[in-house]
C-alpha cells in the first residue's frame, strides 16, 4: 500500500453501494441548494413585478406640488425616475359606492401603471379632449362606449387638504380608448380613468393646477433619508408624502411605515431571505444527517479493518484523514454533478410553469414579455452556485466528523477481536407475543438505539422541510396585504335608511354564508354654536371636527386592537370601554390646529353610558368612504343600539362558504337590496380573483420548488432506509440460518420500515408545525399559534411511510433472491 490516499480510493471502490448512496446524498444536497439559489432571483423578481402591477412601479409620491417643485424634484441627482400626474376630479358611478377618478398623466408617468393602461380597443388619450375608460366603468356610467363618442362627466375636485368646498364642473371628452377591466380599485373604492395631456390646464382653475409626482430613487439604501431631505428641501408636510408600501415591501426597502403600511410594518424581501435561510438550513441538515448515517454504518462495517490499521501503526489523525478523504473524493464528483443538475432543474421548473399557462396569468401582455422577464432573472448566477457548493461541502464534512472520530477512537484490540459490542440482557417478564414480526421489529429498533435515532432523525428533517416550505410559499404573495383592504366577498350598504335586523338574521342563517362582518355608523356635525345633536361630555376643539359613533362586531375587534387581553375584550363587549380614533391635526396658513384627542385611560360619556378609553384605533368607515376628520368612538354593536336608539346596520360584509352557489346568493342579495331604497351592493369577487391571478405566477414556481424539495426528501428517505437494510446482510443471513422464513423476514423488516415512517411522520409533523409558526412570526413580527397544517403533514406522513416500506422491500427482496444464507453471513458490502 503506497499511501493512505490510495487506501481511501480502494475502500470506496470496495464498498460500491455505500459509496453510491453517499454520492447520491451529496448530489441531492447540492441540487437543492443550487435550485434555491437560482430560483430566488426569479421568485423575487416576480414578487416585485406583482407588487408593481398591483400598485405601480414607484417608490413614493409627493402630492400637491407646483410645477416648479416637480422640476426641482426631477433634477435631483438622487432621483432615477419621476412621473407627474394631475387629478382632474372624481364622479360617483351610479349607486355602486365606487368613484371614477380622472387623472392626467404627464410624459411617461403612465409607464409606472401598466395594469390600468391595457387597451382592449382604440388608443390611449393624447390630446386634452380625449379620455380612456374601462369597459366596466362605461357600463356603470350607462354609456354604450363607442370609440369616438362624446362623454360628459360631472366632476368635483379639491386639494388634499382644502378649507373650501370642492370645485364642481362638467367636463366634455371624446372616448379614444376602452381599457381592460381592472377590479383592484374596488378595494379602495376608486377606479381610474385616463385623460389626455393638457386637460388640466383646459378645465381647472389655477388653484387646482397642482401635481402629484411619483418617483424612484437611484439607490435603495438610504431611501428614507433621501425622502426626508427632499421633503424638507421642497417644504412639504407629512400628509403630502405617500409611500408605495406594497412595492417597497417587495423590494425590501425600509421606510417610515407607521402611517402608510396597512399593519404598520414593512416585511420586504429581507423577510423572505430570512425564511429562505431557515428552509435552506433544514434542507442541509436533512442531507447532512443522511451522509452521517451512511458513513457511520460504513465505518461500523469496517471496524476490524480500522483496528488492523491501528495495530500496524496507523495514527488517529491518519484515520481521520482516511474517512475525510473518502468524503472529499465523493464530493469532488457529487458537487459539480449536483450543481449542474440543479441549474437544469431550476430552469426546467421555470420553463414548465411559463409554457403551460397563458402570459395573462403571469400579468404579462405577451409571451415575449414573460420570457424576457424570466430569462433576465434565470441566468447562471456564479455566486449562489459557489455558495451552494461551499455550504454543501461544509455540511458534508461536519456530518463526516463523528464517523471519522468513531473510526479514530477504536481500540486495536477491541476492534480486531470484534468485542466492541456489549450485550446486556435485562430480566424480562414472560408475556404473550401477539404478533411476532412486529414484536421482533421493535426489538431490532431498540437493539441499536443510535442507528435507529439517526435514521428517524434524517427522515424527520425531510418531513419538516416539506411542511415548512409550504408555509414559506405564502410569504411570496405581495397581494395578501391588498386583500385586507376589504372584508368579505360583498359589501351590502345603506347609509341613510340602514339595513334592518331581519335581513341580517336571514343572512346569518343562510348555509352559504361562512362569515358575516357588520358596521353601524352615525355622523354628528357641529352646528353654528359648536354643539352636537347628542348628549355627551366630549367637547370638540375645532369647528371642522365631527363626532362619529361606530358599532362593530366582535370579530372585527381583533383586527382593530390586536393583542387585546380577555379582560379588555370583556370590558369592551360589556360596554364599559371604547376604542378611539383621534382627529388628524390640520395646518392652515402655516399654523397647526391641534384637534380633539383621547389617550388610553381617559374617560368619556355618551348618553347614559360612561366609557374608559381602551386604546387608539385605525379609522373605521364604510367601504370606499373616506375618513371624515373628527373623533371616532368605536363601541360594540349592541352598545351602539343603546346609545343611538336604533338597530339597523350601515353596512354588512358576507363571506361565502367554499363551493357556495354564487348566482343564487347574488340573486338573494339583489332582492334584499331592492327593498331598501338607498342600498347598494359591491362585489369583491372580481377583485379577489384578480389578486389570486396575480399570485399564480409565483405560486406555480414555488410549488415546483416544493415538489422538487419533496422529491429530494423522499429520495433521502429511500437512501437512508436502503442503506440501513443493505448493510445488515450478515444479520439477515443469520436470521435465515436459524430458521426464519423469507415471508416472516419480509414482514419483520416491513414493520421496521413502517415504524420508522410512523414515528418520523409524527415527530416531523410537529417539527414542521413549529417551523411554520416561526415562519409566520418572521412575516408578522408576532409569535402566535396558527392553524395546524393538516393537509401538508398528512401528505408528508403518507409519503414517508410508503417510501420507508418501498425502500425496505426493494433491497430485502434483492438480498433474499441473490444470496445464499452462507453468502449473506459472509457479505462485506
Amino acid at each position: 500500500m503506497k499511501s493512505y490516499h490510495a487506501l481511501a480510493w480502494k475502500q470506496l471502490k470496495g464498498q460500491k453501494l455505500t459509496s453510491l448512496l453517499i454520492l447520491i446524498a451529496v448530489v441531492m444536497s447540492t441540487m437543492m441548494t443550487t435550485v434555491v439559489g437560482q430560483s430566488l432571483g426569479i421568485l423575487q423578481s416576480l414578487r416585485e413585478q406583482q407588487a408593481g402591477m398591483l400598485n405601480g412601479y414607484r417608490y413614493a409620491t409627493f402630492h400637491n406640488l407646483t410645477e416648479s417643485q416637480t422640476q426641482l424634484l426631477a433634477s435631483d441627482t438622487r432621483i432615477s425616475w419621476t412621473g407627474d400626474t394631475q387629478a382632474l376630479g372624481s364622479t360617483d358611478l351610479r349607486d355602486s359606492g365606487i368613484s371614477l377618478g380622472l387623472t392626467e398623466y404627464e410624459g411617461d408617468a403612465l409607464t409606472a401603471y401598466p395594469a390600468i393602461s391595457r387597451l382592449k380597443e382604440g388608443k390611449l388619450p393624447q390630446t386634452a379632449n380625449e379620455i380612456a375608460l374601462s369597459e366596466e366603468t362605461l357600463k356603470l356610467l350607462g354609456h354604450p362606449g363607442g370609440i369616438g363618442d362624446p362623454i360628459t362627466l360631472d366632476l368635483s375636485v379639491s386639494l388634499l387638504r382644502d378649507e373650501e368646498t370642492a370645485y364642481e364642473y362638467k367636463g366634455d371628452f371624446v372616448l379614444s380608448g376602452i381599457l381592460e377591466n381592472n377590479y383592484l380599485g374596488y378595494s379602495s373604492g376608486v377606479v381610474v380613468g385616463i385623460a389626455g395631456q393638457g386637460s388640466g390646464k383646459r378645465l381647472l382653475p389655477d388653484k387646482y393646477g397642482v401635481y402629484s409626482s411619483d418617483f424612484r430613487t437611484a439607490h435603495k439604501s438610504g431611501f428614507q433619508h433621501t425622502v426626508d431631505d427632499l421633503a424638507n428641501k421642497l417644504g412639504l408636510e407629512e400628509y403630502q408624502i405617500q409611500y408605495n408600501w406594497l412595492y417597497l415591501n417587495a423590494l425590501g426597502i425600509p421606510f417610515d411605515e407607521e402611517n402608510n403600511s396597512p399593519e404598520g410594518k414593512s416585511g420586504g424581501f429581507s423577510m423572505m431571505a430570512v425564511t429562505s435561510g431557515i428552509i435552506g438550513l433544514l434542507v442541509l441538515l436533512a442531507a447532512g444527517l443522511v451522509i452521517y448515517n451512511i458513513l457511520r454504518i460504513a465505518v461500523s462495517k469496517r471496524i476490524r479493518e480500522y483496528g488492523t490499521l491501528r495495530a500496524t501503526g496507523a495514527k488517529r489523525g491518519q484515520l481521520y484523514l482516511l474517512v475525510t478523504e473518502q468524503l472529499l473524493l465523493l464530493c469532488g464528483i457529487g458537487i459539480p454533478a449536483g450543481a449542474a443538475l440543479g441549474v437544469l432543474f431550476a430552469g426546467g421548473i421555470t420553463d414548465a410553469a411559463t409554457r403551460l399557462f397563458s402570459p395573462d396569468l403571469f400579468m404579462a401582455q405577451s409571451t415575449e414579455e414573460l420570457s424576457s422577464l424570466i430569462s433576465h432573472n434565470s441566468g447562471l448566477k456564479w455566486l449562489p452556485l459557489l455558495v451552494s457548493a461551499s455550504i454543501t461541502l461544509l455540511f458534508a464534512l461536519i456530518a463526516a466528523m463523528p464517523a471519522a472520530r468513531y473510526a479514530a477512537k477504536v481500540s486495536p484490540t477491541v476492534a480486531m477481536t470484534a468485542a466492541a459490542v456489549r450485550i446486556k440482557r435485562n430480566n424480562r417478564k414472560s408475556k404473550r407475543i401477539r404478533h411476532f414480526e412486529a414484536y421482533y421489529a421493535r426489538l431490532n429498533l431498540r437493539r441499536n438505539i443510535g442507528r435507529t435515532v439517526i435514521t428517524i432523525l434524517s427522515l424527520v428533517m425531510s418531513i419538516t422541510v416539506f411542511v415548512a416550505v409550504q408555509s414559506f410559499s405564502g410569504l411570496l404573495d405581495a397581494s395578501k396585504d391588498v386583500e385586507k383592504l376589504h372584508l368579505g366577498d360583498y359589501a351590502f350598504a345603506s347609509e341613510k335608511i340602514g339595513i334592518p335586523s331581519s335581513v341580517m338574521e336571514e343572512l346569518r342563517n343562510r348555509e352559504d354564508v361562512a362569515e358575516l362582518f357588520t358596521l353601524k355608523y352615525k355622523l354628528y356635525s357641529q352646528d353654528e354654536q359648536g354643539k352636537l345633536d347628542l348628549r355627551t361630555d366630549i367637547i370638540l376643539k375645532q369647528p371642522f371636527e365631527t363626532l362619529q359613533i361606530v358599532g362593530i362586531d366582535a370579530e372585527r375587534l381583533n383586527a382593530l386592537f390586536p393583542g387585546m387581553t380577555e379582560k379588555q375584550r370583556k370590558s369592551f363587549l360589556d360596554g364599559k370601554s371604547t376604542l378611539i380614533k383621534n382627529t388628524i391635526p390640520m395646518t392652515f396658513e402655516g399654523k397647526t390646529l391641534e384637534g380633539t384627542s383621547f389617550a388610553p385611560g381617559d374617560r368619556l360619556s355618551i348618553g347614559d353610558r360612561s366609557f374608559d378609553v381602551l386604546g387608539n384605533s385605525p379609522a373605521v368607515t364604510s367601504s370606499n368612504a373616506e375618513f371624515i376628520n373628527g373623533v371616532q368612538v368605536i363601541v360594540y354593536d349592541k352598545v351602539y343600539d343603546e346609545i343611538i336608539g336604533g338597530s339597523s346596520y350601515t353596512e354588512v360584509y358576507p363571506k361565502l362558504t367554499e363551493g357556495a352557489d354564487v348566482q343564487a346568493f347574488e340573486q338573494y342579495l339583489e332582492s334584499a337590496s331592492d327593498q331598501i331604497a338607498d342600498s347598494r351592493i359591491i362585489s369583491y369577487r372580481h377583485t379577489d380573483k384578480q389578486l389570486e391571478e396575480s399570485y399564480q405566477q409565483i405560486k406555480l414556481l414555488a410549488w415546483g420548488l416544493i415538489v422538487f424539495i419533496g422529491g429530494i426528501g423522499l429520495l433521502n428517505i429511500v437512501n437512508t432506509t436502503y442503506t440501513n437494510i443493505h448493510t445488515r446482510k450478515g444479520e439477515i443471513g443469520m436470521q435465515r440460518a436459524i430458521g426464519m422464513s423469507r415471508a416472516s423476514l419480509y414482514r419483520t423488516f416491513l414493520w421496521e420500515g413502517a415504524y420508522y415512517g410512523i414515528i418520523a411522520a409524527a415527530v416531523g409533523g410537529v417539527a414542521g408545525y413549529v417551523c411554520t409558526i416561526f415562519v409566520q412570526a418572521v412575516a408578522t413580527d408576532q409569535l402566535a399559534f396558527s392553524a395546524f397544517p393538516i393537509e401538508s403533514v398528512s401528505i408528508a406522513a403518507l409519503a414517508s411511510v410508503i417510501a420507508c416500506i418501498v425502500a425496505t422491500c426493494l433491497p430485502l427482496r434483492q438480498i433474499a433472491r441473490s444470496s445464499s444464507i452462507v453468502e449473506s453471513i459472509d457479505a462485506v458490502d
